[in-house]
């Protein structure tokens, strides 16, 4: 099967998304595209790494990941190609590949390697992409030696202090916040104990419950596990994101008893 994802800050208003898609159907015969999204922040590197990494591994092995944010769409830029657990990430290397992979990721990639042509950055997208179902990479690319490397804070939990730090990575359409806590890290720090969670100096909201699934009874806000695999701030029908004026890059501590 050729699958390809999307994910962009393009946003849907403008006819861009729909023309890229169709120049890839035009380009490569039966393939079938998913967005993952296309309202991300305008610029924010961050965010789709977060959003690509947490959702990636729900799609087939091989499948081709097309990165479209904060990108320039110069025909002098390169695109670059990179394998990671059986997937394939083609984008700019504006610190994306690194925040996904991680800094110190051996993940071999290669790079588009004609820069005669006179082609914009998603020319050169569609071409490679062309390339990758038609298995004739070798003879247009030059192996790519290293990600740029971009500064990223992990959450981390002080078992001295009982205390798990992280951050607001995404506000969902339903303007719930997602963190980038794992729910795997707040399950092994907490084990079942009581907590008192902060919103950055938000001192008027305060978390102390959570729930596994979405619980229309619960009348104060909660944590909820999020499907990508981590804490979310939600009200049931609430809006608390707008309610609690929560931002991306809001610092979340959870404090255990």
């Amino acid at each position: 099967m050729k699958n390809i994802t999307l994910i962009s800050d393009w946003k849907l208003k403008d006819p861009y998304v729909g023309m890229f898609k169709g120049r890839l159907c035009s380009l490569i015969p039966d393939i079938s595209i998913f967005d993952i999204s296309h309202s991300i922040e305008l610029f924010n590197t961050e965010q789709t790494a977060f959003i690509m990494k947490s959702s990636f591994s729900s799609f087939p092995e091989n499948t081709l990941h097309i990165i479209l944010s904060n990108v320039s769409l110069s025909e002098k830029n390169l695109p670059v190609l990179a394998g990671h657990r059986g997937h394939f990430f083609l984008g700019e290397d504006n610190g994306v590949f690194s925040l996904m992979f991680g800094s110190d990721s051996n993940d071999k990639a290669i790079q588009y390697a004609d820069n005669e042509k006179q082609n914009i950055f998603t020319e050169k997208v569609l071409e490679m992409a062309k390339w990758f179902f038609e298995n004739d990479l070798a003879t247009h690319t030059v192996e790519y030696p290293q990600f740029k490397r971009k500064l990223k804070v992990e959450p981390d939990y002080n078992p001295e202090n009982k205390i798990i730090t992280g951050k607001i990575s995404y506000i969902d359409s339903c303007c719930n916040a997602v963190t980038d806590i794992p729910i795997s890290m707040f399950k092994e720090a907490g084990r079942n104990r009581k907590f008192t969670a902060m919103i950055s100096n938000r001192k008027h909201l305060k978390i102390t419950r959570y729930h596994e699934f979405y619980n229309p009874e619960e009348d104060e806000v909660f944590f909820v596990f999020n499907r990508l695999g981590y804490l979310e701030i939600t009200m049931f029908q609430g809006n608390i994101a707008v309610l609690g004026n929560l931002m991306v890059g809001d610092t979340v501590e959870i404090k255990f008893d």
